[in-house]
């Protein structure tokens, strides 16, 4: 299977019309950056970044489609899902890169997407229902061909709302500093001074999914409504069927943004309930700075790091 798929691969880039639509979309790239450049908002790098980087993921991940689609251990299916986790959530530090996000958002993502794929792959326990992930009818097992790209759909909107509730929490803290401060002098908790700012990042990251749930059937056809239907599901079925997505995607989301917002606000603060200054310094310089910027920082971290090793193991030597 896999001499199979590599051959799908040659075969798929042999043809001109692979290389044409890449040229397009570069183009199109091209503008962006021109666009971005105009308006100063020092997004070049990470737009370049991620067009290259999207490629290559999304080109590699079609070509082994069928290699997933066809796995059938249930600990693979988990482990499927618990990387892409880990790679959600260092797409969120590459994109937010505050401290400590990294570990936050692994934690936010993975607990609330697991914990949500889990009921769904295991809703099959029901009697005489055939569960919200269908079954092989051959093998009556659970299979990377409807457990991937459903847990997939969770993992990227608990992300992306993982992402908003960060940014505008972060924002609203610093706007709201003095209101804050004064509500820690009069004997609030941090959680209870920032209460009203993490009830507004709440809104914001969940009002465009909800709003697009109240269009449904009249604005937008979701796509895996209409290819279920195109597929011969009746269309009543593929529409309770979305709903059902949909409230997955919503409550993943919601349960990711709260244990996101109520690890990183924590750090916003001393032991003492008071503003951690450090931080927020931090927090300041980190938003000054451009991707490629933060990039070169970290390499070159990395590098002193490596030559502090390497002189530690002589000077023991």
């Amino acid at each position: 299977m896999v001499s199979q798929t590599l051959i799908d691969i040659w075969n798929s880039l042999r043809q001109a019309n692979i290389w044409i639509r890449i040229a397009l979309a570069f183009i199109l790239l091209l503008v962006l950056i021109s666009l971005s450049f105009w308006q100063k908002t020092k997004l070049e790098s990470k737009l370049i970044w991620s067009f290259l980087r999207g490629t290559i993921q999304i080109v590699l991940f079609g070509s082994i489609l069928s290699l997933i689609f066809g796995i059938r251990k249930l600990w693979m299916l988990y482990l499927i899902l618990f990387l892409m986790c880990l790679f959600a959530a260092f797409t969120n530090a590459r994109s937010y890169p505050y401290p400590r996000l990294f570990l936050i958002g692994f934690i936010a993502i993975t607990s609330s997407s697991i914990v949500i794929m889990t009921l769904v792959m295991f809703s099959y326990i029901f009697p005489g229902f055939e569960g919200i992930i269908p079954l092989d009818p051959d093998t009556l097992e659970l299979t990377g061909e409807y457990v991937i790209p459903i847990g997939s759909m969770v993992i990227s909107f608990a992300m992306r709302v993982s992402g908003i509730a960060i940014e505008r929490v972060k924002s609203d803290i610093i706007k709201s500093k003095g209101n804050i401060e004064a509500a820690l002098a009069l004997g609030d908790s941090p959680y209870r001074a920032i209460q009203n700012i993490l009830r507004e990042s709440y809104r914001a990251g969940l009002t465009p999914t909800i709003n697009r749930v109240a269009s449904l059937g009249i604005v937008t056809i979701p796509g895996l409504m209409a290819g279920m239907i195109i597929g011969g599901v009746p269309p009543v079925e593929a529409a309770i069927y979305q709903i059902v997505i949909f409230l997955m995607l919503l409550s993943a989301s919601f349960i990711t943004s709260i244990i996101t917002n109520i690890l990183f606000t924590k750090q916003f603060f001393t032991k003492k309930q008071q503003f951690d200054i450090e931080f927020l310094n931090k927090i300041a310089k980190l938003d000054n700075q451009t991707t490629g910027a933060l990039l070169k920082e970290r390499w070159k971290k990395w590098r002193e790091k490596i030559k502090r090793k390497k002189k530690s193991v002589e000077t023991t030597d």
